[in-house]
């Protein structure tokens, strides 16, 4: 491909963290060679950076539009579509980008950034072999190495390869970051709580890092370090053997009902662990500021909704008032899929499919509760309570087998 025609400085634009001056320089050489592929596709990255993902892919696929053979551009699109949590799609485009240019460590490092995210641990560790053999200091390779290992039961060889990646970049917030990640993982989240301040001391914008801090934090309490062993012990089995473990312990307590205790805290951490402790974060200082804006949206969601049904629910039991019972039980009902709608990382497909079961829920509560104060009884009110009951229930086993 031809070298572009407009300033270097745009790539050390882009390399400071300052997306906004370089999508600026980039529309203007886009005005002056509209055809440019590596404009658009750097363009992308930009926007990319900006959080402005849909714009970005589109400018992504403008520039490979233009030149089918750049294989940056195929690497940026399956970061876009990882942003957007559209892994089999970022595989398929990583892949391309891989046939293009096989010896790229940075390609080999994303395909293993997404099999990690999908559970596919041996297949992650081959990805980040094959990029060391291009570069054996590659230190994102050495650190996604590290976690692939500690994920498969090798935590000696998950410290070795840290420290291999720390010995040649101290200073890769990165390395730090995935160090915190391991850690954590471990049992270990005093250390983690270390190297994840070392990675935002390192590169304050780093949004792993930010994400594992608020881990860290939440792990000071015993009952989630608990459950997020669990959650990657869990992690760790195939998708087909994880859903089969859920149905099994479903229908094993409905025969065995004395499991029902141990049973119910199970279910109630697995949907609202992070409100609740992202809740719970909001009374600390340091841990108030650790949150994103999404992370305080879901948790004073959570609290606000759950309040209110709880105290509807209380005034029905006290009072002759039946239909706040109604309006506190289509509250406390559409917090499972209010809670998935407001996951600061969700598909957009399954966040619609969240919304929709929230409103429908909310809205038949509210009818209900408009048929009971007005004492209009009868199969009216029983067929909105029984069609809530199967909303509720498709969703939650929906969600459980997605």
């Amino acid at each position: 491909m031809e070298q572009p025609t407009w300033p270097d400085r745009i790539l050390l634009l882009l390399r400071q963290g300052r997306a906004t001056q370089a999508e600026q320089e980039l529309r203007r050489a886009l005005q002056e060679d509209p055809d440019n592929p590596l404009a658009h596709a750097w363009l992308g990255m930009a926007l990319l950076d900006l959080n402005q993902v849909a714009q970005g892919q589109q400018e992504i696929e403008t520039a490979i539009g233009l030149a089918p053979e750049y294989d940056f551009a195929y690497y940026l699109l399956s970061l876009a579509h990882q942003r957007q949590q559209r892994l089999p799609a970022a595989q398929q485009a990583i892949e391309q980008a891989l046939a293009l240019d096989p010896t790229d460590p940075n390609y080999h490092h994303m395909l293993g950034q997404i099999r990690f995210q999908r559970g596919q641990w041996e297949g992650s560790l081959r990805a980040a072999e094959a990029g060391l053999y291009y570069d054996a200091q590659h230190v994102d390779c050495l650190s996604l190495r590290a976690r692939c290992l500690a994920r498969l039961g090798r935590p000696t060889d998950a410290a070795d390869s840290l420290q291999q990646a720390l010995h040649y970049n101290p200073d890769d917030a990165g390395t730090h970051a995935d160090a915190g990640w391991v850690a954590l993982e471990a049992g270990q989240h005093h250390l983690a709580l270390d190297h994840f301040r070392d990675a935002l001391r390192l590169r304050p914008t780093s949004e792993y890092a930010r994400e594992g801090l608020v881990e860290a934090l939440k792990a000071r309490y015993w009952i989630y370090r608990a459950f997020l062993r669990f959650s990657v012990w869990t992690q760790n089995l195939s998708d087909g053997t994880r859903r089969m473990m859920f149905i099994g312990i479903y229908v094993l307590v409905r025969f065995v009902p004395f499991l029902l205790p141990f049973y119910l805290p199970l279910v109630f951490m697995s949907w609202f662990a992070d409100p609740i402790f992202n809740g719970l974060l909001q009374l600390n200082s340091y841990g108030r500021h650790a949150l994103s804006d999404a992370q305080r949206r879901q948790a004073l969601v959570f609290m606000g909704t759950a309040g209110a049904g709880a105290a509807l629910l209380v005034v029905s039991a006290v009072t002759d008032f039946a239909w706040t019972g109604v309006l506190g039980t289509s509250l406390l009902m559409s917090l499972f899929p209010l809670m998935v709608a407001l996951r600061p990382v969700i598909a957009e497909r399954t966040r619609r499919w969240a919304v929709a079961a929230a409103a429908a829920l909310l809205v038949l509560g509210a009818s209900g509760a408009v048929l009971q104060a007005l004492h209009v009884a009868g199969d009216l009110h029983s067929g909105i309570m029984g069609l809530m009951t199967i909303i509720w229930v498709l969703f939650m086993w929906g969600t459980a087998l997605s």
